[in-house]
């Protein structure tokens, strides 16, 4: 076949062009990153009939923002602030006028549930995740899932070395999940701290407006040495550079609460009579390359024997819409922190070949 000088030109530039990126390609491909996906470390399914106290203190000395409830540890009157029943934990604030026992006898006028794993669940880095839907919709209540580095000065009490007080490094605060009903459209991200350079609040607007809230959600953070990550139901709420940071870099404990009215609660309905939030399971995760699980749930490879986690209430039927399947990292999620696979990566590289080695022939 006989070519023009100009089509000879631009068919040796192909030529040239496919030669150097079929080169590169498998280079490219053998040093890309394996994908690590998550383990579970720690989870509480909720499965039994009542709160499993090796993982969780009643925090019933708490009295924060001139809020308005005692916090109790009962979980089995029939005024419970806890249930625990088909596969789920229920924190139910009462509104209910009561002379407090964790507060010397101070007057309230509601009743609530504040849970921390202090000294029996910390962790250090990884994935920490629940599944969380509000029952309600009134002003005046507040619940929240966060975390505290153990050493803080707080309930329980057991003088390992826990007398730091809140900001200050040992006892600063990360808030996952915050929801106040008086703003309800949206739920805060937040860091507490005495450093600089240690995160800010980011307010994410819930896409359905307050109903959202009623609805089951995954609020997960991923947490490095270096950064701090943010998400719901897999999308990147927010991403935070906390490698300049001089906190967080100790074990930190979960807390999951509802609090009534004060500073930040704020004015409550007076037709409010009760309000609960719910909680599915609450695990911890940590990077594994054997598997791409993108959440840390009930459905994610654990580590753990086959009797742990209240394996003894296995036989417990489900909740309603409790089953989660695991899911791929959605395309906005860091690589290095969930999600992905070695496998998928070789066959994208192993496909993108194949297609220039079929456009060279078509050439």
């Amino acid at each position: 076949m006989e070519y023009k000088l100009e089509e000879k030109q631009d068919f040796l530039s192909r030529k040239i062009k496919y030669r150097t990126i079929l080169i590169g390609m498998p280079l490219l491909c053998l040093t890309a990153p394996a994908l690590a996906g998550w383990q579970v470390q720690w989870i509480d399914k909720f499965n039994g009939s009542s709160v499993n106290w090796d993982n969780w203190t009643a925090q019933t000395q708490a009295n924060y923002n001139n809020e308005v409830q005692c916090y109790t540890d009962d979980d089995s009157s029939a005024e419970r602030n806890y249930d625990v029943s088909n596969g789920t934990l229920k924190i139910i604030a009462r509104k209910k006028n009561i002379s407090c026992p964790g507060l010397g006898g101070a007057q309230k006028s509601w009743t609530s549930g504040r849970l921390n794993g202090k000294d029996k669940s910390e962790f250090l880095y990884g994935r920490i995740e629940s599944r969380i839907r509000y029952h309600n919709l009134e002003g005046g209540t507040w619940p929240a899932f966060w975390m505290l580095e153990n050493r803080i000065q707080e309930q329980p009490y057991k003088n390992d070395n826990d007398f730091s007080h809140w900001p200050n490094p040992g006892a600063g605060e990360i808030d996952v999940w915050e929801w106040f009903s008086n703003r309800p459209d949206s739920y805060i991200t937040n860091f507490f701290n005495a450093g600089s350079d240690c995160g800010f609040e980011t307010l994410h607007h819930y896409t359905g407006g307050a109903p959202d809230v009623l609805d089951w959600h995954n609020y997960a953070l991923e947490w490095t040495k270096d950064e701090i990550s943010f998400y719901i139901d897999e999308r990147l709420v927010v991403s935070q550079d906390v490698s300049n940071c001089s906190q967080y870099e100790e074990p930190m404990f979960v807390l999951l609460n509802v609090a009534i009215g004060g500073m930040l609660g704020g004015s409550i309905d007076p037709a409010l009579q009760k309000a609960t939030m719910e909680v599915d399971y609450i695990a911890h995760c940590t990077a594994t390359d054997e598997n791409n699980a993108g959440y840390c749930n009930e459905s994610t490879p654990s580590s753990l024997s086959s009797d742990s986690s209240q394996a003894a209430d296995d036989d417990q039927e489900p909740a309603d819409e409790q089953t989660v399947d695991t899911l791929p990292v959605s395309d906005n999620q860091d690589n290095s922190q969930s999600g992905g696979s070695m496998n998928s990566s070789l066959l994208w590289c192993l496909g993108l070949i194949g297609l220039f080695r079929r456009q060279r022939r078509a050439n």
